[in-house]
């Protein structure tokens, strides 16, 4: 059967990241199929071409019905950071789960989305711990696989509780300190374009990033997107005691691996319209940021 007709299987296709990687393969013309716990009749219309398959990750079952006669799978995982009845102990089993059915299935190229903060010495941040043990075991699978690590969301920065309607914004680099970001709709075309030619990225390790950008650059990028000051500032120390989570992820990025090591002239090479950050706040994410900020703000001068 030629590969060009067999559909790609996304997990997680309702979600931010996995929503992004089936729009990308959509666009690029492939097959796809959704997998994801719910499927409403609210999706995006960009969704319209795929198919869609609602199941539960804990169902074997359900997963084997999804990956009949798939060339590929993507597999993004909810985890106890972003879903409070999920713990890292099933993140872990629906990792491994999801891989192994592949191999059975007969699936040719699995792709498995980590994070940037997994794969090094233990950091003692659980949600990093599980996908550093996912990553292990896809790398003795017996077909062709692919791990990216993206950095950390430009969408995160717009969660509730920023600062960012009162005129300031906290974050975890000082204001003279690189961090890398990335668009959720960048993974999506990384990952298109990884799907596009497995001989290249079979048994890679890929950091995924969009953008680079220091404190002083957040500052001015929300401050131009606001049309009105936006003060930038560390966490600070008293802040970060009493968030031992917080104060770990702070200390990986002052090492270096949640300060992202992706090569972007690399990605952009691969995926020329990577999205900078000043771009998204003007393109994709002025929604999110105009609710974060609680008005419509004034255009963006940013480069979009």
């Amino acid at each position: 059967m030629s590969t060009d007709t067999q559909p790609i299987l996304v997990f997680g296709a309702t979600g931010q990241q996995g929503g992004s990687v089936a729009i990308a393969l959509l666009k690029a013309g492939r097959r796809v199929r959704g997998f994801a716990k719910r499927i409403g009749s609210a999706e995006p219309a960009a969704l319209a071409g795929a198919e869609m398959i609602e199941g539960d990750l804990a169902d074997a079952g359900a997963i084997r019905a999804a990956m009949k006669d798939a060339v590929g799978v993507y597999s993004a995982l909810p985890s106890s950071a972003t879903e409070n009845d999920v713990t890292d102990d099933d993140e872990v089993r629906w990792g491994i789960n999801i891989a192994d059915i592949a191999v059975e299935s007969g699936v040719r190229h699995l792709v498995y989305s980590s994070s940037n903060g997994a794969g090094h010495e233990p950091t003692g941040i659980a949600q990093y711990e599980a996908k550093t043990r996912i990553e292990e075991h896809v790398r003795t699978l017996p077909i062709t696989t692919t791990i990216i690590r993206p950095a950390g969301f430009m969408e995160t920065l717009m969660m509730p509780g920023s600062g960012l309607d009162d005129g300031r914004f906290s974050f975890f680099v000082r204001p003279d300190q690189p961090i890398q970001l990335v668009a959720v709709e960048d993974i999506g075309k990384v990952v298109a374009a990884i799907f596009a030619d497995p001989e290249r990225f079979g048994g890679v390790t890929l950091e995924v990033a969009s953008d680079k950008v220091t404190g002083h650059e957040i500052e001015i990028a929300l401050t131009e997107a606001a049309g009105h000051p936006i003060v930038y500032s560390r966490f600070s120390s008293t802040f970060l005691s009493g968030h031992p989570e917080l104060r770990k992820m702070s200390e990986l990025v002052n090492k270096g691996p949640l300060a992202g090591n992706a090569d972007l002239n690399a990605l952009r090479a691969l995926v020329p319209d990577l999205t900078s950050f000043r771009s998204w706040l003007s393109g994709s994410g002025r929604k999110a940021f105009e609710k974060a900020v609680g008005s419509a703000g004034t255009p963006s001068r940013g480069d979009a």
